[in-house]
């Protein structure tokens, strides 16, 4: 029997120095065999016969090399297998000879196509021997659903998460999450900052975060005892026009203007809230648009005795929480 192998697909791993690769199995044209390469990052690129590679051997009972037109490098992978066209090229005459060679030429081929088969058989999804389910398709896909059983748990359909009475990651506040990813707009999400917050004394001394209506009044208020523990006993003071030449050592800073100045990008030491108390004396204070901020933030007030500006850092990524005009 000339088909004694049942291996129609190998794979050879790149080593940076070899480019001939000996194929596991016969084959009967170059045409059917079919090369790709799958780079380090897993990426796989269907090989160009004539291009991208040349063969030898085809007809012959050793096998055959596959010549790569460049070395294969490490963490590179050449894919090849065996496919052949499913095509019936043996003519038989009536009453004519009956030769050896073609009739076992085209019972080879025949033999190449089943294994092709088997092997693209073995690479499918199918359902178990004893299942009773028939008629199996699948649905055109659909843009952010999932694949799931219908009610009749005969066939899939596409479906949302929620379908599932699960959740998607982040969690919306619908669903009693934040709807957010960082500290920032987890508490936007939670409903402090959506109209403006501050950070201010309660009786006991402690700081507390406070939402604050378009009227000023305070809708909701969040405990703040670790902003008290993060923020420490004294403030660092700085001088200038703007925080180019701030080193940040503290969470809170004091700022008094002496002339218009520009609430600049500053180098912060780690993730985390800070609090610049800001003396405006009269003198105008410019935000800079690099932070990240809500469009309903209340603008600096050079006649406020002093702007409260709260920024947070998360991910190297700053955002200026809250703008608040204290009364003199």
């Amino acid at each position: 029997m000339t088909i004694a192998s049942l291996k129609t697909r190998d794979y050879f791993d790149g080593n940076g120095s070899t480019c001939v690769f000996e194929l596991p199995f016969m084959f009967m044209r170059d045409e059917d065999v079919k090369v790709l390469v799958s780079d380090v990052e897993g990426v796989e690129t269907v090989q160009i016969l004539g291009s991208d590679y040349t063969l030898t051997g085809a007809g012959e009972q050793a096998c055959g090399e596959c010549h790569m037109n460049r070395t294969l490098q490490k963490g590179e992978v050449l894919f090849v297998r065996r496919c052949p066209a499913l095509t019936q090229e043996a003519d038989y005459l009536e009453n004519g000879a009956f030769p050896a060679a073609s009739h076992e030429a085209a019972l080879d081929k025949l033999t190449m196509i089943c294994q092709a088969l088997s092997e693209r058989l073995d690479r499918t999804i199918s359902l178990r021997i004893s299942s009773a389910v028939e008629g199996l398709v699948l649905p055109e896909p659909a843009a952010d659903n999932v694949l799931g059983w219908n009610a009749a748990q005969d066939n899939l359909e596409n479906k949302e998460i929620i379908d599932f009475g699960q959740v998607a990651i982040p969690i919306s506040v619908t669903q009693g999450g934040t709807g957010a990813t960082n500290p920032t707009e987890a508490l936007i999400g939670l409903g402090f900052g959506a109209t403006g917050m501050a950070v201010s004394c309660c009786s006991t001394g402690e700081e507390v975060l406070q939402t604050i209506d378009s009227e000023g009044n305070i809708v909701r208020t969040l405990s703040g005892s670790l902003l008290k523990a993060v923020y420490g006993d004294e403030a660092q003071v700085h001088t200038g026009t703007d925080l180019s030449e701030l080193v940040v050592e503290r969470n809170h800073v004091v700022w008094t203007l002496t002339e218009e100045s520009h609430f600049t990008d500053v180098s912060l030491p780690y993730d985390g809230t800070y609090v610049f108390h800001v003396y405006p004396a009269g003198y105008e204070l410019n935000l800079a648009v690099s932070y990240k901020m809500s469009e309903m933030l209340a603008s600096p007030n050079p006649l406020a005795g002093e702007i409260r500006v709260v920024v947070e850092q998360f991910n190297a990524r700053k955002t200026i929480l809250v703008v608040q005009n204290m009364e003199v």
